[in-house]
């Protein structure tokens, strides 16, 4: 497995503008966010920089390196819990955090799981999970696995949520739900009674529904081990 985080970077001195990683990570990550990652080319981030291309692989070796770097930054943008909160305070917080960082940098969420979260921001977020569910009694593989369950349930629930959001979200045509019911009425019809449950059409309701679940799944291994 390969990692920029295996690698010490090169010193900056003697590059042209005072060039360094952190510049070069703080501009990538501007890009990011105003364009998404399909804009993004090394040409073009030298370019903001007013540096010269080849500069910039002095102190980030590849574009994907650079993403990882960017995608770790993120990571220390999470409020950390208390170390004394109790456990579902926490996971509550955290994943509440993780889907507004998702909505804030959407190039970031659709990054996670392509690249490893093995850099310093993202090991001390995921460390700061630890403690609260020790102490509510869990081992640590069962405290890994129940703050990998959730959060990939954020991650995926945000990742279509961003991705509708892209398509227009909210202020795109609702879809024409009469002919989606027309469609469907005799060989399917408890999806067509479904289209009329209100809770299923909104995107808050539906993200705390299955945080619920999950967490409660957490809550029934907690209450197992009293």
């Amino acid at each position: 497995m390969e990692s920029v985080w295996f690698s010490k970077p090169r010193p900056g001195g003697g590059q042209p503008l005072g060039l360094s990683r952190e510049a070069i990570v703080r501009k990538a990550m501007e890009m990011l966010d105003a364009h998404g990652r399909q804009k993004l080319s090394m040409r073009k981030l030298a370019a903001e920089l007013g540096a010269a291309p080849m500069s910039l692989y002095w102190h980030v070796p590849t574009k994907d390196a650079l993403i990882e770097l960017c995608l770790d930054e993120i990571y220390g943008e999470f409020p950390l819990p208390d170390p004394d909160a109790d456990w579902e305070s926490a996971v509550r917080g955290m994943m509440h955090a993780l889907r507004h960082l998702a909505l804030k940098h959407p190039w970031w969420v659709r990054g996670i799981g392509e690249f490893n979260s093995i850099g310093p921001k993202a090991v001390a977020m995921s460390d700061s999970m630890f403690e609260p569910l020790l102490r509510a009694g869990l081992s640590l593989g069962a405290a890994a696995q129940s703050i990998s369950t959730v959060s990939s349930f954020v991650v995926g629930y945000s990742i279509a949520e961003v991705n509708f959001i892209a398509r227009g979200g909210m202020d795109s045509p609702p879809p024409d739900v009469a002919k989606i019911a027309d469609m469907y009425r005799e060989k399917h019809p408890n999806y067509v009674r479904m289209l009329d449950v209100q809770e299923i059409w909104t995107l808050e309701g539906q993200f705390e529904f299955g945080l619920d679940c999950v967490i409660d799944g957490i809550k029934a291994r907690v209450a197992a081990l009293r």
